[in-house]
């Protein structure tokens, strides 16, 4: 009994490090959204937080697309799970389409074009030419600047996923070691980097409007030139990296009691929208502190209620393809959770198959992965 369990492969499960930065990211953008119904869009907090927690989140998403397979099983990830939501509401709201993402979609619709994106880059760097990264990170950059130019808009997100990008190729191209966190000497390192981005964070907060932090339109709505608006967009850049590198050495790697909640951020960014009116009729002057506390609450109450009943990344044989999903059975859930190899680490549970009959188990010293992505930011 002992040699058959050895026999059965066990699927390492995402690490601690990348869960409890996926959480501290997911609550911001919670409190972000909390803050815009609270009408705090011009505070100093809310554009902190704008400033780095999506460039962030980027970032963390391009860690997942290493191979051409994966990118490509990401990217119908996302737009099968997009399609479908969009299309309601563009049924029920007036004046949405599915070609303007709805409010916090616009994250899976960018992540469908930045997995494609990252499928093309991978496919380039197979050679392992190192120039090439140099390369592509300078195209990327580029075209980050010049998007400004043009009127592309919000318009199939394409704004903002040509402006988000550089940080999706940066994880790209990060070794795959940093899921389990930067060491000691790496924390020091980091620490020491994010002070260069210190003057361009006063610059940023000091003269641009929050909107522009959306990076959703053009230098020419805000009565920018080109050299103005491309110097603001650096400026952005710059402080967006400073502060990452900020929270990702702060980030402890160990894990907590509530790290879990790291792991499945996909149903609370879908569905905390629908809880933010609470925000105005819970109290009539909402402080920052109270709008924190109750962002964290909310995250982990939707974690809790539909958090994994079975390992997510356990894949075993069953008949009809039909999975217990979630306590609460919700099937939208099972077009984007993933198991081991996938755009996550793993084949998707709609897309799981069975191999020869065999189970494989979950490493209990870890916590559950994410299902999903993240997205953010109302405007």
């Amino acid at each position: 009994m002992e040699l058959e369990r050895q026999k059965r492969p066990v699927i390492k499960q995402r690490a601690t490090y990348l869960c409890n930065v996926k959480l501290l990211l997911l609550v911001l953008v919670v409190l972000g959204h909390s803050m815009e119904q609270a009408g705090m869009k011009g505070s100093f907090l809310y554009r902190l937080i704008y400033l780095f927690h999506m460039p962030l989140f980027a970032f963390v998403s391009g860690l997942h697309l290493k191979t051409v397979p994966s990118c490509l099983r990401q990217a119908k990830s996302a737009l099968t799970l997009y399609l479908p939501i969009q299309g309601g509401i563009a049924l029920f709201v007036r004046g949405q389409t599915l070609t303007t993402p709805y409010w916090h979609l616009w994250y899976l619709l960018s992540l469908c074009w930045w997995a494609l994106l990252c499928g093309g880059c991978a496919a380039v760097l197979e050679n392992r030419v190192k120039k090439w990264k140099a390369i592509l990170l300078v195209i990327s950059v580029a075209a980050s600047l010049g998007c400004g130019l043009l009127p592309v808009g919000r318009f199939l997100s394409l704004s903002r996923t040509v402006v988000l990008f550089p940080y999706v190729l940066l994880g790209m191209l990060c070794p795959v070691q940093l899921q389990n966190g930067p060491d000691r000497r790496t924390r020091r390192r980091l620490l020491g980097l994010s002070l260069l981005g210190a003057l361009p964070v006063c610059l940023v907060l000091r003269e641009a409007a929050y909107s522009f932090l959306y990076q959703a339109d053009g230098y020419q709505r805000y009565g920018m030139t080109p050299s103005e608006g491309i110097r603001l967009r650096l400026l952005c850049f710059a402080a967006a990296v400073g502060l990452g590198l900020f929270v990702l050495a702060l980030i402890p790697a160990r894990r907590f009691p509530f790290t879990k909640a790291g792991g499945d951020t996909l149903p609370v960014y879908l569905l905390h929208v629908c809880f933010l009116p609470l925000v105005n009729t819970l109290w009539l002057e909402p402080g920052v502190g109270a709008l924190a506390l109750f962002s964290g609450a909310l995250v982990f109450l939707l974690w809790e209620l539909f958090r994994w009943a079975r390992p997510p990344y356990a894949i075993e044989q069953v008949e009809n393809g039909i999975f217990p999903l979630t306590k609460a059975r919700f099937p939208f859930i099972i077009m984007t959770s993933t198991g081991p190899g996938g755009p996550q680490g793993g084949i998707g549970y709609a897309g799981a198959r069975s191999v020869s009959g065999t189970q494989y188990e979950r490493d209990e010293n870890q916590p559950d992965p994410e299902p999903g992505r993240d997205g953010k930011e109302q405007d």
